[in-house]
């Protein structure tokens, strides 16, 4: 579902927004078919888990106006906090890579529904 060309296009300008708004960095993001992996810092403005509550209530809403029904999400999400030997272009590059281990694509630089907000990656 996630996939879907219009649908990508509305989740990906909702994260933008919400990323801007509030100045919180997105170093990664990877829609897969029916997922989604993101690596976001900390912010000010925000707490992760209301980030991530309020995005995917906008993604949800923006779904249902492109005509589709029920659900968009399930209730809860994982989460992980880096570690002090984990670094965070590392973590980027692994939720880059999601689409090699699934067999999407050969290279992540060639899917198109992931990235970076913070870096220019290609």
């Amino acid at each position: 579902m996630f996939l879907e060309s219009r649908l990508f296009k509305e989740f990906f300008l909702i994260l933008k927004e919400m990323s801007q708004a509030n100045k919180i960095p997105v170093y990664a993001y990877c829609f897969m078919p029916d997922h989604l992996h993101i690596l976001i810092g900390v912010s000010e403005k925000i707490g992760v888990v209301d980030f991530v509550r309020e995005f995917k209530g906008l993604c949800t809403k923006a779904a249902w106006g492109l005509g589709h029904r029920g659900v968009v999400w399930q209730r809860s999400f994982y989460d992980h906090c880096l570690r002090d030997d984990e670094g965070v272009r590392e973590a980027a590059e692994y939720i880059l890579n999601n689409p090699v281990r699934t067999g999407l694509v050969g290279d992540w630089k060639a899917y198109s529904y992931s990235g970076s907000l913070v870096w220019e990656l290609r």
